[in-house]
């Protein structure tokens, strides 16, 4: 996926020291990490959620901070689904009554306690900046929707109904057999 030499395309916002470009599914990860770095550790986002964590960040993370990769994961990560994808989240303190709370990793006076070592998901970005929203959209595509399983794709099909999406991920496009993606949608294709 990597690939630097791929030209940029129509802009739709500028930085000074970034070229303008559109984000796509197909964008490189450099660039996603370059305008990812737009995060000003203001804690927001981390005050009402956390970061999903892919297996080699649960590696690289556990392994930096010198906790043995089972017990990092039991103490500090929840197992969740999403776009019928396994993978993991930073714990939160939910606050009463309320489905989110802060990041166990957020202190209120240090900010994120693993901001040099955070996950892809964190260095990304998760909404702040001016890129965040296509940033998170991103992210879900090519690392938690799988074109291969019909059941992510029916998942992202409804995300779609409410959400953006971003050049690539249009159903379409995940799934250029369109009879075959008919056939998903409308459950003739379970697996």
């Amino acid at each position: 996926m990597e690939n630097n030499d791929r030209p940029l395309e129509q802009p739709i916002g500028a930085r000074e020291d970034l070229p303008s470009f559109s984000i796509t599914k197909e964008t490189p990860i450099g660039h996603v990490l370059r305008l990812g770095k737009e995060c000003e550790k203001c804690g927001h986002c981390c005050s009402y959620g956390s970061c999903y964590f892919l297996s080699e960040d649960i590696d690289r993370i556990s392994s930096r901070l010198g906790i043995p990769k089972e017990e990092f994961i039991k103490e500090h990560l929840d197992e969740n689904i999403a776009f019928n994808t396994k993978v993991h989240k930073a714990k939160t303190n939910k606050k009463p009554g309320m489905p989110y709370g802060e990041c166990v990793f957020f202190d209120k006076d240090e900010g994120c306690t693993i901001h040099d070592i955070k996950p892809l998901h964190g260095r990304v970005g998760k909404g702040c900046g001016e890129h965040g929203q296509e940033l998170s959209i991103w992210f879900m595509l090519n690392y938690l929707v799988n074109p291969a399983d019909p059941e992510s794709i029916r998942q992202w099909a409804v995300y779609l109904k409410t959400h953006p999406t971003i050049p690539g991920g249009e159903l379409e496009q995940l799934v250029k057999d369109k009879e075959l993606l008919r056939k998903i949608i409308s459950y003739e294709k379970l697996r």
